[in-house]
């Protein structure tokens, strides 16, 4: 499964959590969500439970945060870049 074609809303990923919080086994979950038309695996679910928990634990300093956004912005005034849709 690629997340990025099925969970395209973040709702999708707090059902997810209402689901694991009312101690609903994944395997129940997966199953639930299949037949919702996302088609997923247990252990895609608790991936994805684990790892959406763990974002947001560590903070980056306003420093580092605003070298990422230089950097990101340096990357769209790159002229020399190729452009992806020329492969």
């Amino acid at each position: 499964m690629l997340i990025r074609d099925h969970i395209v809303r973040v709702e999708n990923i707090k059902t997810m959590q209402m689901m694991d919080a009312a101690k609903i086994d994944h395997r129940v979950i997966a199953a639930f969500l299949t037949s919702e038309g996302m088609p997923i695996e247990t252990s895609e679910v608790t991936a994805v439970l684990k790892n959406y928990d763990a974002l947001g634990i560590k903070r980056l300093s306003q420093k580092k945060s605003q070298v990422l956004i230089q950097a990101k912005m340096q990357h769209f005034s790159d002229s020399e870049l190729p452009c992806p849709l020329t492969y």
